[in-house]
């Protein structure tokens, strides 16, 4: 890993050019948490964007914008993100250790496109989307489209991740988050986010179930949400459901863990996250 040039643009209209001159040779830095130890080969070039103005959440009627370059440290201690967007801050207070959320960004999360990624699954069950800049104009890709494979997303060679939106989340939902790794600070063996919508008569309206780490990109299970959605849950309904998404998702075993594990947690951690978005959607999330 021995990249030949260093660059760090001003403005974002530089970095786009930069990236638009250099294409594949070049590799946008910005926490460095994930590139600086992946180390990929064939990098020519470094495009330092820490300095860009990046770096916010902000409120958009009932929704969110939050800028790539925000830490998840930033997002852990947001007095912004409550009610459904709660399931955020719980992605990022288990995100490593807090020297890593220091340094780590939503962006640099998003776009290293491993399944492991902990903010990927709780953006997309508040149905996020990605904003994309480059000197050829902007566009906006929902989160859910945004993964290809494993370190492969829906980014053009020139192109930079500037933006993730949230739109307004509907009434009488709740949303949670879990996740297990090898330690507290390690990277996920499964994480699982789950928002629900709960009518006033007790019906489960709508659900949302994305994981990660448990196929080549975050994934959700219709299966599983087709199970509960339009019906009044019970414990037996939710472990039938529970046990769909261990069924749903392609896990691989590896030197973290075995894909039987994986199934089981899943199936654990899906079932307390269902219980747990339930009893927030039956208060209304705080």
């Amino acid at each position: 890993f021995r990249p030949k040039s260093y660059l760090k643009p001003r403005t974002l209209e530089e970095a786009l050019s930069l990236l638009g001159d250099h294409g594949g040779s070049a590799k946008i830095l910005a926490g460095g948490t994930d590139l600086l130890v992946e180390k990929p080969g064939g990098v020519e070039c470094l495009i330092d964007v820490s300095s860009l103005p990046l770096d916010y959440i902000r409120e958009e009627g009932k929704g969110l914008r939050i800028g790539a370059l925000t830490t998840i440290e930033s997002i852990n201690g947001s007095d912004i993100l409550t009610g459904p967007f709660q399931v955020l801050t719980e992605a990022s207070n288990l995100f490593g250790h807090r020297n890593v959320r220091n340094l780590a960004t939503i962006g640099g999360n998003l776009c290293s496109s491993v399944p492991s990624a902990d903010m990927a699954a709780p953006l997309m069950v508040l149905d996020s989307s990605a904003h994309i800049a480059s000197l050829r104009g902007e566009r906006t890709v929902p989160l859910e489209e945004f993964f290809v494979f494993v370190r492969e997303n829906a980014l053009e060679e020139d192109e930079m991740l500037i933006e993730v939106q949230v739109p307004p989340q509907p009434t009488r939902i709740g949303t949670a988050f879990e996740k297990i790794g090898r330690t507290s600070v390690d990277i996920a063996l499964v994480n699982v986010a789950v928002r629900l919508t709960r009518g006033e008569d007790g019906i489960c309206r709508d659900i949302r179930i994305a994981l990660g780490s448990v196929a080549p990109t975050p994934m959700r299970c219709p299966r599983a949400e087709g199970l509960l959605r339009e019906k009044e849950l019970d414990e037996a309904l939710i472990d039938e459901a529970a046990q769909a998404v261990s069924e749903e998702i392609r896990p691989i075993s590896d030197v973290r863990s075995s894909a039987e594990y994986r199934r089981d947690a899943s199936r654990v951690l899906a079932k307390r996250c269902i219980l747990r978005a339930l009893e927030r959607a039956k208060g209304g999330q705080d």
